[in-house]
């Protein structure tokens, strides 16, 4: 017997017979671990798009060349330079939750 396959789905509206209802799987996060993930891969996807940039030519027409003996100082350098986005994704994120905290508890404002 074949598994059933599941939709992760947010919100659809247009769900009304049982059969699509039961083909929901709800996947719920805490909102700090939210904020972590997004501001983990905003850090991944830079420090990838930093080291694909300095082995192209691209990166060598600004004086970046790529060799094997310097990759190591190459991830270090994109691995610290990656961490500014990330913080900002970091903060960004973080106001959001709060601006849903205080749209859905008013009692909360000062």
């Amino acid at each position: 017997m074949a598994d059933e396959t599941k939709t992760v789905v947010t919100e659809r509206a247009a769900m009304t017979t049982d059969k699509q209802l039961n083909s929901v799987t709800v996947v719920s996060m805490p909102p700090w671990k939210i904020v972590l993930v997004r501001a983990t891969r905003v850090y991944l996807m830079t420090l990838v798009g930093l080291l694909t940039v300095t082995g192209t030519p691209l990166g060598a027409s600004v004086g970046l060349s790529l060799a094997a003996p310097d990759f190591f100082s190459w991830l270090v350098t994109c691995a610290s330079v990656s961490v500014a986005p990330a913080v900002i994704s970091l903060i960004q994120n973080a106001a959001e939750l709060l601006a849903k905290l205080d749209a859905t508890n008013p009692t909360l404002r000062a």
